[in-house]
């Protein structure tokens, strides 16, 4: 579960499935593209997939020049994991999602394309993985080969085709930083003051 990919100009979330439960090994063909588990995800990335070029970013609606608060929600109805839920806290006011009509769940990722992640469970087995626990684990990605592109360049983001290459950063910001704090976990809701509407879409 990718639950954050994210940089100062572009997002993106993707829960990924696996055809085996639990923790294993890969070896050879079963890491490949076509092995084991889903390695493009379904992905949800504001400026791409909800067409929101001024949502994320320096000065924008979520001003990544300033703190702000990352919100991950998992709505389930019946035990079953129905969507993932993105919003923001930003200033003490709560920011939804761009397009909030717009819901990341089974049918969009039908609609994107993620025909591996419906695949090897979908919806249903990325709530399952998730209901067997999950290890929250954080790094800095340096993408020596592809200058993370796939998440902040072309009609991923605004960035262009070779900002992102470590060497070129460097140039820029010579020690990058990135700084953590205050993580919560609980029942929707509850790790954070204000309005919450999220599991009143699925109580029907």
């Amino acid at each position: 579960m990718d639950i954050w990919e994210a940089n100062a100009r572009a997002t993106q979330i993707a829960p990924h499935t696996c055809s085996k439960d639990g923790l294993f090994g890969c070896a050879g063909e079963e890491c490949a593209l076509t092995g084991l588990c889903d390695k493009y995800g379904c992905g949800d990335n504001p400026y791409n997939n909800r067409k929101a070029k001024d949502y994320y970013g320096p000065g924008l609606k979520v001003d990544t020049t300033k703190p702000f608060t990352v919100i991950t929600q998992f709505p389930a109805k019946d035990g079953v994991l129905q969507a993932v839920v993105r919003k923001y806290i930003q200033d003490g006011i709560v920011i939804e999602n761009a397009s909030k009509n717009i819901t990341m769940d089974q049918a969009y990722c039908d609609a994107q394309g993620a025909t591996k992640f419906t695949e090897l469970g979908g919806f249903k087995g990325m709530g399952d993985a998730l209901a067997r626990g999950m290890v929250l684990a954080m790094s800095i990605w340096w993408d020596e080969g592809g200058a993370m592109n796939w998440l902040d360049s072309g009609a991923s983001g605004p960035c262009n085709a070779t900002e992102g290459f470590p060497n070129v950063i460097r140039q820029v910001e010579r020690r990058p930083t990135v700084k953590f704090s205050q993580i919560k976990w609980g029942e929707i809701g509850s790790t954070f003051a204000g309005q919450n509407k999220t599991m009143s879409h699925w109580r029907a």
